[in-house]
């Protein structure tokens, strides 16, 4: 309700939304005061109450509903100085409440109004009382004493200063809430300024390792190919030469497709927005395709690929992304996997969540190298048979299971192996997509 009357803050200034406040509280004032000096027998008075009333309700309808702010502010001070000197001197001068007025007055300016035109009204403040002060004390017969008794006289002044007090309280506590207020929305902006730099930091820190992958990882391997498709295109060599680089040319190729494939996955999750897209997803197809694809590297090596998928299992997931985080995971544990070593993917079901375990007897992780696997801290690294690696995959896997509600950890003994695990809501088919209980 008040702020229907005074404006929301989105849209009145700070200034604005004072003097509507301060229109609102004068009318009410003027409301009681109205009927008092009515009881007083101060006619005039009165009748200057109640213009005063009808102009203030006039001043919040230009402030508030015309936004015509700069006008009414100026119609409300000429209005208040012409008021202030009628009342000095309809209302006993200086032995009247109207020095107090003045006083009030003079705050409420201050609360409403810019800070460029504190010392105008400060200065009017000052001139005009000591104006008619001077002229009270030279032409003394120009004051008219409206006090019928001193207990009228009494009672007006006591009134006077109980409004003054009141309105002096409230106005003060309406600019102190109003500083509280915005320091508060400063802090939070400055906490939110703080955020954004410190997320900017962390973008660029990103930026810079991923233009160092770029520079370096890929380029590195890409030289590789170029070199060997130049030996081959160049020299006569045996047949057994040409089968061996070209084993090797498949392998680099591969490792490097699978590289980029994570980079530009990575990159446009970073600028994208990372839209994902959950629905049904067969966990026995998606291994399927993935250790179709790996099963050529696995075979260079000897590593034995083992699926132990249930083929009644559907998750809740993006197709791709799931695809993407097993693809990264087997390649890895046949990257890290010795010459005639196994692999095995299994899952298991319980409440609701699929845990998928991916399983290797490699050289496993070493204990100082926990804390950065999931994180673009890592370096460079080498298979058993000297494959390259640029450290991006698992903070792709991470960053992709959080998108799809699940988490990504892993298990390790260096030397004996590792076992990675990724949980991902189970999801039944049959009824459109719906997670499982």
């Amino acid at each position: 309700m008040w702020e229907k009357l005074v404006g929301d803050p989105a849209e009145f200034s700070l200034e604005n939304r004072a003097f509507n406040s301060i229109s609102v509280i004068t009318m009410a004032l003027l409301t009681v005061l109205l009927p008092f000096n009515m009881w007083l027998g101060i006619t005039a008075i009165w009748i200057i109450v109640l213009v005063l009333l009808v102009l203030q309700v006039f001043f919040l309808w230009l402030s508030r509903f015309k936004r015509i702010y700069n006008v009414s502010m100026l119609a409300y001070v000429i209005v208040s100085y012409i008021t202030l000197t009628a009342t000095f001197y309809l209302n006993s001068g200086s032995h009247g409440p109207a020095l107090l007025l003045f006083f009030l007055t003079f705050n409420l300016l201050i609360a409403f109004s810019p800070r460029k035109q504190h010392w105008l009204w400060a200065s009017l403040h000052l001139l005009i009382p000591i104006a008619l002060l001077t002229n009270e004390y030279l032409h003394p017969s120009w004051i008219a004493d409206s006090y019928q008794s001193a207990q009228k006289r009494y009672i007006d002044l006591a009134s006077s200063y109980f409004v003054t007090l009141t309105c002096t309280f409230l106005i003060t506590n309406y600019l102190r809430n109003n500083y509280n207020r915005e320091k508060k929305n400063a802090e939070d902006r400055a906490d939110k300024i703080d955020i954004q730099n410190a997320n900017l930091e962390q973008l660029n820190q990103k930026k810079d390792k991923l233009f160092s992958i770029i520079a370096h990882d890929l380029q590195s391997p890409l030289n590789s190919i170029i070199t060997t498709l130049h030996l081959i295109a160049e020299y006569e060599l045996s047949e057994e030469e040409r089968k061996m680089l070209g084993d090797e040319l498949l392998t680099m190729t591969k490792n490097t497709s699978n590289m980029l494939t994570n980079l530009l996955t990575w990159s446009k999750m970073q600028m994208d927005g990372r839209g994902v897209r959950l629905s049904p997803v067969h966990v026995y197809e998606v291994v399927q395709r993935v250790l179709g694809i790996q099963q050529i590297l696995a075979e260079k090596k000897h590593v034995t690929l083992t699926s132990k998928i249930d083929p009644a299992v559907y998750v809740m997931a993006d197709n791709n992304m799931l695809e993407l985080i097993i693809r990264n995971l087997v390649n890895n544990a046949i990257k890290f996997t010795p010459n005639n070593g196994h692999v095995t993917i299994g899952l298991s079901v319980k409440d609701g969540i699929c845990k998928l375990m991916v399983t290797d007897n490699g050289i496993g992780i070493d204990s100082s190298h926990k804390e950065e696997i999931f994180s673009l801290k890592t370096q460079s690294t080498f298979g058993t048979n000297n494959e390259k690696g640029i450290g991006l995959g698992l903070v792709l896997c991470k960053e992709l299971q959080s998108l799809q509600h699940g988490e990504l950890w892993f298990e390790s003994v260096p030397g004996k192996g590792t076992t990675f695990y990724a949980t991902i809501p189970v999801a039944d088919p049959v009824n459109e997509g719906r997670v499982s209980a």
